[in-house]
């Protein structure tokens, strides 16, 4: 039994190691976040990744400097698909295609999946062509047809927003 005590002890102590670089980890993480270890070079605290706002210099950070969520401008494009719906030019279940489409784009961004939500978007803007294209818009009713093109430009400006943050 005493040619065990030794492993148990070397086991004990490495256990211990492990739970403590588990535990510290973390805590070291958030200590030296902004401390010039994590490419701050505006020294505010964040990174471009962690969130950083204002270091939207392209030469430094390209890609990076958007910190507008477009969730909100998403619900307003599911209201103007509803007035589609008020005007009478889809039916609820044409706007529910629709509506599922914008909705799983919100869940993806909250779930910082964006290249799913652009997916989704995408899906989006393919459902609004396809309605012009069948007629479901028709071009001879100029005020619906204008509302579908500018649903795509809207949420095409969204996609662009989502691949520069």
């Amino acid at each position: 039994m005493n040619n065990k005590s030794p492993y148990r002890r070397l086991r004990l102590i490495l256990f211990l190691v492990l739970a403590s670089i588990i535990i510290i980890s973390p805590q070291f993480k958030k200590a030296s976040a902004g401390s010039g270890l994590d490419g701050d070079i505006d020294q505010d605290g964040f990174t471009p990744n962690e969130g950083d706002c204002d270091d939207n210099d392209p030469d430094v950070y390209p890609g990076y400097g958007s910190c507008e969520v477009p969730i909100p401008e998403i619900k307003l494009v599911m209201e103007d698909v509803e007035k589609l719906v008020d005007a009478g030019t889809i039916n609820d279940g044409q706007a529910n295609a629709l509506l599922v489409k914008l909705e799983n784009a919100i869940q993806k961004i909250e779930s910082d999946k964006i290249n799913a939500a652009i997916g989704s978007l995408n899906a989006f803007i393919k459902q609004i062509k396809a309605f012009m294209n069948s007629g479901v818009i028709p071009p001879e009713d100029p005020e619906a047809y204008e509302v579908g093109k500018q649903l795509i430009r809207d949420v095409e400006s969204i996609i662009e927003k989502l691949k520069m943050g």
